[in-house]
């Protein structure tokens, strides 16, 4: 299959997994067991989905750096992209972790075009009801991270924060309510300046005016 780009990319796979059933099963000692709680669906989903890609022909790797934003580069036409794979239960609002905010504004300061990352985004809804097992992917997202964050009640952004720190960047509800993402880069660009105001970092050697500056002419 000749896939060109990540749009070619989406579609087929929005064509393909949507409405599909799966399951997820352990080997171990012999024995084959299918899987019917819901706390791992969501990482195996998401370990899967790049899996998929290459299935269809999709040169993509892992990130230079495993616990760095972004989590893959797939390459067309000799042309890099980054690319980020989420999955959650569609039954509740996203609670995945988009990115550690330093590492976000560490790298986004070295490598700006970061922020225009791709995000493939599985929704899933379990099915243990007594009478089947597993899960169905209900919905694929390809969006970019303006459009799956909002400012949240307390914070200009979705941020998690821990012991007066920020450590993740959370999503808003982007599936039920997208007029209250960010409606462009720049808006969420301000967003984020104005969260690393709130919590500057001594480890950081560059000031939130510096990240802004670089991030905007970039």
């Amino acid at each position: 299959m000749n896939i060109n780009n990540i749009s070619e990319l989406f579609n087929i796979t929005k064509e393909k997994l949507e409405g599909q059933n799966g399951t997820i099963t352990i080997n171990f000692a012999n024995r084959s067991h299918v899987y019917s709680g819901n706390d791992v669906i969501g990482n195996c989903l998401q370990e899967w989905l790049p899996n998929w890609f290459q299935y269809l022909g999709v040169n993509i790797v892992p990130g230079e750096h495993t616990q760095e934003f972004p989590d893959f580069v797939a390459v067309f036409d000799n042309k890099k992209y980054d690319v980020e794979v989420k999955a959650w239960n569609y039954n509740n609002n996203p609670a995945f972790d988009i990115a550690n905010f330093q590492s976000f504004i560490e790298s986004t300061y070295e490598s700006p075009g970061k922020l225009d990352a791709y995000y493939f985004i599985l929704g899933y809804k379990p099915m243990n009801d007594g009478f089947s097992e597993g899960f169905k992917v209900e919905k694929v997202f390809l969006k970019k991270i303006w459009e799956i964050t909002a400012p949240s009640t307390k914070y200009p952004i979705g941020i998690q924060v821990k012991r007066n720190q920020p450590y993740a960047m959370r999503p808003t509800a982007f599936h039920k309510h997208p007029d209250k993402s960010f409606k462009t880069k720049e808006d969420f660009i301000k967003a984020v300046k104005k969260a690393y105001d709130l919590f500057p970092s001594t480890s950081l050697k560059f000031s939130s005016d510096d990240w802004i500056k670089k991030v905007l002419s970039y």
